[in-house]
């Protein structure tokens, strides 16, 4: 608002001093007092036209930065949303590709992990094009938003077009002095107009002076108020009236004075008429010059226009081939993006999107290919047809007119399924039968999940069980049927003939039933004598434990069949005290039971962690359940140990179809120390079992004296045989060369796998020869 007023208020004022200079001008006749008006007319219209030039430029300029400021934003906000939305729709098709592709496991691992950086990439150019958009137009809000300095920007301009102002007119008052000054000193100037011209010099040399003093002070002055420029500018348009009319007043009387002599002396030079007649003359000539240029400047502007319009309708041409082009770039674009490549099962796909937008005008873009056993798989992108279904993918018998338009198998359709998660439809078609692939080997299977062979199965479980880095009690769970009895079977024939100076106490409750399976010696064969039985080993147990006990020191092995169901809970609890104060005392415990929860038994799961756990079959499933949790394995290893189960179960599952009850193939878990094996029971034991190196009893210590005999003859024996290899290793000399010293000094070490032990006598170095190779040299 102040502006405004400062702008009109200099406008009026200027636009009347130019107006009335002019018009004094205008009335006086040719001299220096018409010069002196032009100067104060021409200097009153410059500084309205400054004025009005200034008013337009601050004001517009305020405007255009307002008006330019929001049309940057506006394009920079537009550019932005173009390249975010380029980059969301390239981060959501990087993101269905990789799910895609982990949805086919491990196969596509490389593939995933160059698109989740691809991913990374293009997450990190999203953020940085917000914050650099968003940067940029927050430094043009601020450009908008600071102080409006049109007043003082106008009030420093004003300023320094007043002294602009004030210099020319100097100037304009110089060259009048000079002028007037020539005139006073020519001869030819009579004395009265010399008069006149001194005391116009006068006036004009005052002017002058005022003027310069009046542009030091404007030009050195800081204006507040547009008051005090105009206040000079009045000031000295007041002093240039003043000479101006004093100048006037004295041309006056001269004017009077020349005008009566000029009158009386044009009356006498040229007649009226013929005056008249000449004037009428000039005045049609210059109107015919006018009407020329109006002709020529009319000619130009009529070829001007015609190439404007030959410019106009070239551009139109140019639009409308644009306008096409752009057409048939946007049905382009419309259509459904297709394979690359001319193979069959790209340009299949390509057929499958190209049908669904021909008689749908759904946009199914193809996204992957794959090639299956039996045929091949599309994964096509929907985002374009949100909300699509599988009734509309299945509509007017889509489904058996791609089966012929694909060439599937016939009386197959494709099978098709919609992933909403990442916007994808997976369509599968069968184009060939299935080719089947023949089981793995047990050999292959078993090495594959690190499975223990059948014929290692005794020797594992006494490493966990029978020696001292394991557990005294080994607990066997299997429901009934789970062949539970054909592995405890085998392990009793294999301590049987491995374990040396064992006495073995056999507890079968269920003696003489059809689930009789043991065909050997037992010391209990019912309930009550398993349960005197357990007792007896209790208190054995703890005898020996006080060293009160008066019965032989020989080791015992004492196995409970049904151990679950047949004794009760004081012997479950007697049992959870013993199991592992038996450990010094040459005693072992194998406790057989139906479930493997073993809560029903009345025992936490914490306490298996005192036995060696042996779970068969479907007990395995239990095993699994609880191990993490219960048993405290490693989640890591538990996942592994799963894997190889569910593997070699279902291979199993599938091979024992055709495989007689008694030569099935047979899985058991054994855990114990937080390690977890997979082992192959072996086929069941046909016959009695026999004794060995340790020997059933009917009854307590009924074969301790047979087994001390045999005992020491075994060690007598074997000390003998020692001797023997030592006697024969010493007195054997040889010729064999040492492989690390090349010294002949050998001597031969006993035998391995059908290889000669050799020891180097001066380097001490161990080695193997086969000696038919060296007799035959």
């Amino acid at each position: 608002m102040k502006f405004n007023h400062i702008y009109y208020g200099v406008f009026t004022a200027s636009t009347l001093l130019g107006v009335t200079g002019a018009i004094q001008a205008w009335n006086l006749p040719e001299g220096w007092q018409k010069s002196l008006a032009l100067t104060v007319g021409v200097g009153g219209t410059t500084s309205a036209l400054v004025c009005t030039g200034l008013g337009i430029a601050y004001s517009e300029r305020h405007e255009n930065l307002e008006k330019e400021t929001a049309e940057r934003i506006s394009e920079i906000q537009a550019t932005r949303g173009r390249e975010l939305n380029d980059l969301k729709v390239t981060i959501d098709n990087l993101k269905s590709s990789i799910a895609v592709l982990e949805s086919q496991g491990e196969k596509y691992l490389e593939q995933v992990n160059s698109l989740k950086e691809q991913l990374n990439e293009k997450a990190k150019e999203y953020f940085k094009v917000v914050s650099e958009k968003d940067l940029k137009i927050k430094e043009l809000e601020g450009i908008v938003s600071q102080r409006d300095t049109r007043v003082e920007d106008f009030m420093t301009d004003s300023r320094m077009q007043t002294v602009k102002f004030f210099s020319e007119r100097c100037k304009d008052l110089s060259g009048l002095q000079k002028l007037l000054e020539n005139a006073r000193h020519n001869p030819d100037v009579p004395i009265e107009l010399r008069n006149t011209f001194d005391r116009r010099l006068e006036d004009l040399h005052n002017l002058k002076t005022e003027l310069n003093e009046a542009i030091e002070i404007v030009r050195d002055r800081e204006f507040k108020d547009f008051g005090e420029i105009l206040g000079f500018i009045f000031a000295f348009d007041n002093k240039f009236l003043n000479c101006k009319t004093r100048w006037k007043d004295y041309k006056v009387k001269e004017i009077k004075s020349e005008n009566k002599e000029l009158k009386q002396s044009l009356d006498n030079s040229i007649p009226k008429p013929v005056a008249i007649e000449r004037f009428t003359e000039g005045i049609n000539e210059v109107d015919e010059r006018i009407t020329e240029k109006y002709e020529a400047l009319l000619l130009n502007n009529n070829s001007i226009h015609a190439q404007l319009l030959d410019l106009l309708e070239k551009r139109n041409l140019v639009i409308n081939e644009l306008q096409q082009e752009n057409e048939q770039l946007r049905e382009t674009l419309d259509r459904p993006y297709q394979f690359y490549g001319t193979s069959s099962i790209p340009s299949t796909g390509n057929k499958i999107s190209e049908y669904y937008y021909r008689y749908f005008r759904f946009k199914l873009d193809c996204l992957d290919w794959q090639e299956t056993e039996v045929g091949c798989r599309f994964i096509f992108s929907i985002g374009r047809n949100p909300g699509i279904t599988i009734k509309e993918l299945e509509q007017e018998n889509s489904s058996e007119r791609l089966a012929a338009l694909v060439g599937a198998i016939d009386k197959t359709l494709p099978k098709i399924e919609i992933h909403s998660h990442n916007a994808t439809v997976t369509i599968e078609i069968q184009t060939k039968l299935p080719v089947k692939q023949p089981l793995p080997t047990a050999e292959d299977i078993f090495r594959e999940c690190g499975i223990i062979r059948a014929e290692l199965f005794g020797q594992t479980i006494r490493k966990y069980h029978i020696e001292k880095t394991g557990k005294p009690t080994l607990r066997v769970m299997s429901a009934t049927g789970g062949g539970k009895g054909i592995a405890v079977k085998n392990l009793l024939n294999y301590y049987l003939h491995n374990l040396d100076g064992y006495e073995i106490w056999l507890s079968d409750p269920q003696d003489g039933s059809e689930e009789d399976y043991w065909d050997c010696e037992k010391a209990a064969t019912n309930p009550n004598e398993a349960s005197k039985l357990f007792n007896q080993f209790a208190n054995l147990l703890k005898a020996r434990d006080n060293k009160t006990s008066t019965d032989p020191k020989t080791p015992i092995l004492a196995i409970f069949d049904e151990f679950d169901k047949k004794h009760n809970r004081d012997d479950k609890k007697t049992a959870a005290e013993i199991w592992t104060t038996f450990r010094h005392n040459s005693m072992k415990l194998i406790l057989i039971g139906q479930s493997g929860e073993v809560g029903k038994s009345g025992w936490q799961w914490d306490e298996m962690n005192n036995c060696c756990l042996l779970f068969i079959s479907n007990a395995i499933d239990t095993f699994l359940k609880h191990a993490d949790k219960d048993l405290g394995m490693n989640p890591e290893t538990l996942e592994k140990f799963s894997k190889h189960y569910n593997k070699a179960s279902k291979w199993i599952a599938k091979t024992n179809e055709d495989i007689s009850p008694e030569n099935q193939y047979r899985l058991a878990a054994l855990y114990c120390n937080g390690q977890a094996l997979l082992l192959e029971i072996p086929v069941a034991h046909k016959g009695m079992l026999t004794d060995g190196k340790s020997r059933l009893a009917s009854k307590p210590f009924e074969k301790v004296a047979q087994i001390s005999t045999n005992t020491q003859n075994l060690l007598i024996s074997n000390i003998l045989d020692e001797v023997q290899n030592e006697i024969e290793n010493d007195d054997l000399e040889s010729n064999i060369t040492c492989p690390e010293c090349d010294s002949t000094k050998t001597k031969k070490n006993g035998w391995y796998k059908g290889l000669r032990k050799m020891q180097c006598k001066d380097c001490g170095h161990h080695f193997k020869v086969d000696e038919s190779i060296s007799n035959s040299n």
